[in-house]
């Protein structure tokens, strides 16, 4: 009987992860034996990403196995499992064959999925233990929903005058903050911490707590505030005088730091810094005075420096606690109508019948920490012996958590396997829970959730970059990990990721800093320097479709877009597609407006002016003064004989997204693909 195993993959970008992946996947369909229980025994892949690439990859595979050239010049791939499993090339090739012919007649039992999809799954079954409607729908898309519940809550503002007033003067202090005092922005900001897995546990204890509860302890906060300020200013000016019956000088001290620190606070200037080396001779009873001084002053401050480092202590503690009570003062507001938009919320849920996808992994968490794993997931009617688990770096704590007991279960059967793959370095989602640290420890053996040891494996060879980018990665690495990390497991994870070189390829490392002074725009300058390295590229015979530009934040993208826009360079880019550089889109907006402000003449020039572009139109205007002397049903009429049929009042009929592509087909601009027309669309939509 063959014991389960239990692997895990460091892999590196660029490592052949998929390659490995694929492989594994493909080596426990060789292995398989009933086809009658091919759903039984089917692996199942957990991945974060390119669900879609997996399976192409593995299908892309088993056809180029089926083909009599792979005996003959066989794929890297397929060398390694006759390898490893100590097979014919002909019987893989066989093998192939079936099963890939299985899989096209049994394409339901090809189950590959997120995890996301997979928990989803275990709701569906569990929907009537959760009391969830049955037919209840997913929301993938949050914001939306939040937006709503916020909108909702806002509307009430009026009616419900707890609520209102509590509105108000949340707008007041932005207001006073020389803010906008807009306060749906700062509602829709804070709604997301509603669906924010790291911040479960914090909302989860303001559960029960109510518009008056926040209100009684803002007002006790502003009472404790008053009181630390007047015990602070109370105990400063206590000193001052103390200082001043000594017959002592602000001067007598060491550049009069410590008596203008009492002062500070006197005057309620609370910023005052704490790491000032008087400070630490204050507290260690160091001299506070220069040596000028005569005996006598020296004798007296010595007399007092008791007293000071006292006040000091008092005043550094209270100043501490008051910015913390400010700080929770200043966000009362926003914290007490959390628990009103999850009502807003959990109402709008319950009427459109749907499931925020952030809420899968919080109900299976509740319903399984109580109950015997076995139980819970034979409940899914199915049982997977393989799991994969692809960037497992970006799996949340509560996913983990969630999965390991079935992981558990599986390995303390015999001929099962799991198999983790990730690369803490490119861990990007802990905003949304993600823990590198569990696949640091995974693979460190420092944690182990499973009665199985674990296998790890480093892939560390690059199969996608060039000699220079890996070269100049290797380097960045080791002196990153020399140089900055306090934490031994962050720097030996960055310090062990030198790869190998696969690719003969030369390649190409440049960096350029930017020096950027406090009255320059950031952006106008970055988006400079990237002109010019496309002008430098262009000219080594590189083409603009060669060239792609990676930004970290939307805003430099916009404005690289704007600038380059402006010097000329066509972009595309979901995320800067910039829609008033179409012409095309200018016109659906003008027509759009024309068809609801008929006796705008502006508009009616707009959407002519398109029109004699787009009909090779010589003398515009006559073709103006012709259409501008008619009224807009005239006007459509009249375009009949550029072979434009227009029916007004039908247009007006159409919801509006019917109505912009019915616009679309109308005057043919569907006719060549336009991507800008796309991304309007889904605007529109």
């Amino acid at each position: 009987m063959q014991n389960s195993s239990f692997k895990i993959y460091n892999a590196s970008a660029g490592s052949g992860k998929t390659f490995t992946l694929a492989k594994s996947y493909i080596k426990i369909l060789v292995q398989s034996k009933n086809y009658d229980q091919f759903k039984l025994i089917l692996a199942i892949t957990f991945t974060n990403k390119a669900v879609g690439e997996m399976k192409e990859r593995i299908i892309e595979m088993l056809k180029l196995f089926s083909k009599a050239e792979s005996t003959i010049e066989p794929h890297p791939m397929f060398s390694a499992i006759c390898t490893e499993l100590s097979i014919s090339p002909e019987y893989l090739q066989n093998k192939s064959k079936k099963l890939l012919k299985h899989i096209m007649h049994n394409y339901g039992a090809f189950d590959i999925s997120t995890i996301d999809g997979f928990t989803h799954r275990v709701i569906r079954t569990f929907a009537h233990d959760l009391k969830l409607p049955v037919n209840f729908e997913v929301e993938l898309d949050q914001e939306r929903l939040l937006n709503e519940a916020v909108d909702s809550l806002i509307s009430k503002a009026g009616n419900d005058k707890i609520l209102t007033n509590t509105l108000v003067d949340f707008a007041i202090e932005k207001a006073d903050d020389d803010k906008s005092w807009d306060i749906s922005y700062d509602f829709n900001k804070i709604a997301k911490l509603l669906i924010s897995e790291n911040d479960l546990s914090a909302i989860k204890t303001l559960k029960h707590k109510t518009l008056d509860d926040f209100k009684t302890l803002k007002s006790q906060l502003k009472k404790d505030i008053a009181l630390i300020e007047s015990d602070i200013v109370k105990t400063s000016t206590s000193i001052l005088t103390l200082i001043d019956e000594c017959g002592l000088q602000h001067e007598d001290f060491n550049r009069k730091s410590l008596p203008n620190h009492f002062k500070n606070l006197e005057q309620k200037h609370f910023g005052v810094n704490f790491n000032s080396a008087w400070q630490n001779d204050l507290i260690e009873g160091n001299t506070l005075y220069p040596k000028r001084v005569t005996d006598t002053i020296a004798s007296t401050i010595n007399s007092i420096q008791p007293n000071l480092s006292e006040a000091f202590t008092k005043t550094k503690a209270l100043v501490f606690e008051l910015k913390l009570k400010k700080g929770f003062f200043k966000n009362i507001t926003p914290l007490s109508v959390l628990n009103a938009i999850q009502h807003e919320l959990n109402q709008l849920k319950e009427e459109q019948n749907k499931l925020l996808i952030s809420e899968f992994n919080k109900i299976i968490s509740n319903e399984i920490k109580d109950q015997p794993t076995p139980f819970i997931y034979e409940r899914l009617g199915e049982k997977f012996k393989h799991y994969f688990i692809d960037e497992f770096q970006d799996t949340s704590k509560m996913q983990w958590e969630n999965l390991a007991p079935l992981l558990d279960n599986m390995l303390s059967t015999s001929n099962g396997s799991a198999m983790l793959v990730g690369d803490a370095k490119q861990a990007i989602y802990r905003w949304r829970g993600g823990e590198a640290e569990q696949f640091i420890d995974l693979y460190n053996k420092s944690a182990n959730p499973f009665q199985a040891e674990a296998e790890v494996l480093s892939l560390d060879t690059n199969y996608r970059s060039a000699r220079e980018i890996i070269n100049f990665n290797n380097g960045f690495f080791k002196y990153v990990s020399d140089n900055y990390f306090n934490d031994d497991r962050y720097s030996a994870l960055y310090d062990n990721s030198t790869q190998k070189i696969s690719k003969d390829l030369e390649g190409y490392v440049n960096i350029e800093f930017l020096d950027i002074a406090k009255e320059d725009n950031p952006y106008d300058l970055y988006a400079e320097t990237v002109f010019k390295t496309i002008e430098s590229c262009q000219k080594n015979g590189y083409g603009l479709d060669d060239i792609c530009v990676i930004v970290r934040k939307r805003k430099e993208g916009v404005a690289i877009a704007n600038y380059l826009s402006d010097k000329g360079i066509k972009i595309m880019s979901s995320e800067t597609l910039l829609l008033k550089n179409s012409n095309k889109v200018h016109f659906i907006d003008s027509l759009l407006k024309l068809l609801l402000q008929p006796n705008d003449n502006t508009l009616k020039i707009e959407v002519l002016a398109f029109l004699t572009e787009q009909h090779d139109i010589d003398d515009k205007h006559i073709f103006f003064d012709k259409h501008l002397k008619l009224s807009t049903d005239e006007m459509f009429k009249s375009l009949e004989t550029l072979n434009i049929y227009i029916d007004k009042n039908k247009l007006l009929s159409l919801p509006l997204y019917e109505l912009v592509e019915q616009l679309i087909r109308t005057f043919n601009l569907h006719n060549t693909s336009d991507a800008y027309l796309q991304f309007y669309l889904d605007i529109v939509l």
